[in-house]
């Protein structure tokens, strides 16, 4: 099951990625308005849904292994971008997706079994601090519209959100519900929502998704280990490579994704007046 909620993740976050950066690349609409059509209300909930299948896999599987889902849904973006906006995805572009794919597969080889995660005041105050800097700077990014910029906020919002609920003690619902991983998880997941939105008002969907999966992947994966993953010793020795490979196929992705052939003018089909 737990491989199942990674790859429902995965098709629901790619899906909805692309729904959303439809919506906002109507030209000529205001941001209330974009945010209003039925594309980006359709996106938004297969995000929630893919959030959902993302926290029920981090409950079953390592940390490594759930962030699978992230990495794998930049494939789902750059395929379903290829038939909504004409993206080229070129002889480099295939390879990028084959190179995360087989990373993906190395990676949740080396990735060991899940374990239960110890809440600690490092960790904590590490979850708060992240939410205040993921916040001022994805603020300063949005304000000189450096869409790179959010986006790596973006990424290091939901990377602690995921933390977090990594952290959080389902044994006790209702107590798990105000207790600081549980707060620390809605706070990042609504930052890396909310720059996630603004990058892409300002940047091609391909290349922010794959900033922001960069950024979201690579830490908590990292991470692993810290947060109660029982590993083999393979998994410190390999674990590093291969997500620095699943790093530069997302870059090599996002460059051939950056751009769009041909351009499309409304990428949403225009409602026909009663």
């Amino acid at each position: 099951m737990g491989s199942a909620w990674v790859v429902a993740a995965a098709v629901l976050f790619g899906i909805g990625s692309v729904a959303q950066a439809a919506a906002l690349a109507v030209p000529g609409t205001p941001w209330s308005a974009q945010l209003r059509h039925p594309a980006f209300v359709a996106g938004t909930v297969a995000e929630g849904l893919g959030a959902l299948a993302h926290a029920m896999a981090l409950q079953t599987v390592s940390m490594a292994a759930a962030q699978c889902a992230v990495s794998g849904s930049l494939a789902v973006t750059a395929l379903a971008a290829r038939w909504w906006f004409g993206t080229r995805l070129g002889g480099g572009g295939v390879l990028a997706i084959a190179a995360l794919s087989g990373s993906l597969v190395v990676l949740a080889t080396v990735s060991g079994q899940s374990g239960t995660a110890t809440d600690t005041a490092a960790l904590e105050v590490g979850l708060i601090v992240t939410a205040g800097v993921v916040g001022l700077v994805g603020l300063a990014g949005a304000v000189a519209r450096r869409a790179w910029l959010v986006a790596v906020c973006s990424g290091l919002g939901f990377a602690a959100c995921s933390t977090a609920v990594k952290l959080v003690d389902l044994t006790h619902p209702l107590s798990a519900l105000t207790s600081v991983p549980a707060i620390a998880a809605a706070l990042t997941g609504a930052l890396g929502c909310l720059w996630w939105t603004v990058a892409l008002r300002t940047g091609a969907v391909t290349t922010v998704t794959a900033v922001v999966v960069v950024s979201e992947v690579v830490p908590p994966s990292l991470l692993g280990p810290l947060l109660g993953d029982e590993v083999p010793t393979a998994f410190y020795a390999v674990a590093p490579v291969v997500l620095a490979v699943a790093a530069l196929a997302c870059v090599t992705l996002a460059y051939r994704s950056a751009e769009p052939a041909p351009a499309v003018e409304n990428p949403l089909p225009e409602r026909i007046p009663a």
